[in-house]
């Protein structure tokens, strides 16, 4: 009996969640199950292992090497300190959970939709880091750079908007003060227990008062967004 070619049985066995994967790929996947692991959040996961976690810790690492690379070759007589800034600013967690946002890895990734919390959270940008750490060990380091160059770099990254990007919101907040010679303080307004994960609420207070207050799961994340929004408030 003639056996039909993998790539004909994948045509006629792919289900719709497939094809949205594959086109957002831009190639055919080798190893599929490697795939769907990336994309199954922990909170869809009856075990601490069939998730994405591990895929993400390689797809980070994969990431940073790689935007490490490209920065190194675009900007060969900048020094170490600005491509390190230069990298903070692509891989930091808000811009990569708006870039999976962006590519439409919310519709395909598999995580408790009936929790609040999630349906906001960093989850996507984690996924697409795992996604990569699936694609490094499917289809090996060319194919995951090109990846990251066409698909990230190529259609969601503004290299010369970062370049002028104030990135540290808080010591732009504080240096506001300072010569404005107030006092501006980041408090622990609340922390709890979400399941299996903590939730921080930190406020911007000014002199007494809190103006602002934001949440993440890590307090560096919601420092970051409050002083932000503090920022806009006071309109610095």
């Amino acid at each position: 009996m003639r056996l039909v070619p993998n790539v004909i049985l994948q045509f006629f066995t792919k289900d719709e969640h497939v094809k949205q994967l594959q086109n957002l790929l831009g190639f055919s996947v080798g190893k599929l199950t490697l795939y769907e692991l990336a994309l199954c959040h922990r909170s869809n996961s009856n075990t601490n292992v069939d998730n994405n976690e591990r895929l993400e810790f390689l797809g980070d690492a994969m990431l940073g090497a790689i935007i490490g690379e490209y920065l190194y070759k675009k900007y060969p007589t900048q020094p170490e300190g600005f491509l390190t800034e230069m990298r903070s600013k692509i891989v930091n967690r808000q811009s990569l959970n708006d870039i999976a946002l962006r590519i439409g890895l919310k519709q395909i990734v598999k995580y408790n939709k009936s929790d609040v919390h999630l349906r906001t959270s960093q989850i996507f940008g984690n996924a697409l880091e795992a996604l990569i750490g699936a694609i490094y060990i499917d289809k090996g380091y060319i194919t995951t750079r090109k990846f990251i160059q066409e698909k990230i770099i190529s259609l969601y990254v503004d290299m010369d908007s970062l370049e002028i990007e104030e990135s540290n919101l808080k010591n732009k907040l504080i240096g506001w003060a300072n010569k404005n010679k107030r006092v501006i303080t980041f408090v622990v307004v609340d922390e709890v227990l979400d399941k299996r994960r903590k939730i921080f609420t930190i406020g911007v207070q000014l002199d007494k008062e809190i103006i602002c207050k934001s949440s993440a799961t890590n307090k560096k994340e919601a420092s970051k967004r409050a002083a932000k929004e503090a920022i806009e408030i006071l309109g610095i």
